[in-house]
């Protein structure tokens, strides 16, 4: 299976610096009181990330940051369920399997 080049792309620092702002519960007022940039900008610094990410939510952005900056075991471990015969996942990928909710048939 042929890896999207999105999931191999590292965050930017300035990504990161949001990332663990957001991390940290930060509202978007906070964030650019911290960051001395305008809310829009911290608006479109994270709708970046959540693009590049294919992510949904500021929790699964947390989520993202937790795994780039875990260390390389405990990433593996979070990634696999524990389990090390399994195959390799990337963040995005543990996140989108992480954040399935189950809906109704039709």
């Amino acid at each position: 299976m042929s890896r999207d080049p999105k999931d191999l792309i590292a965050p930017t620092p300035r990504e990161r610096e949001l990332m663990m702002l957001i991390a940290r519960g930060l509202q978007n007022k906070n964030i650019a009181y911290e960051l001395k940039i305008s809310e829009n900008t911290v608006r479109a610094h994270i709708g970046n990330i959540m693009r590049k990410y294919r992510l949904q939510n500021r929790t699964q952005v947390a989520m993202i940051f937790a795994l780039h900056t875990a260390p390389p075991s405990l990433r593996r471990d979070l990634v696999s369920g524990g389990d090390y015969a399994t195959t390799t996942t990337t963040p995005a990928q543990a996140v989108a399997q992480a954040t399935r909710v189950p809906t109704a048939p039709d």
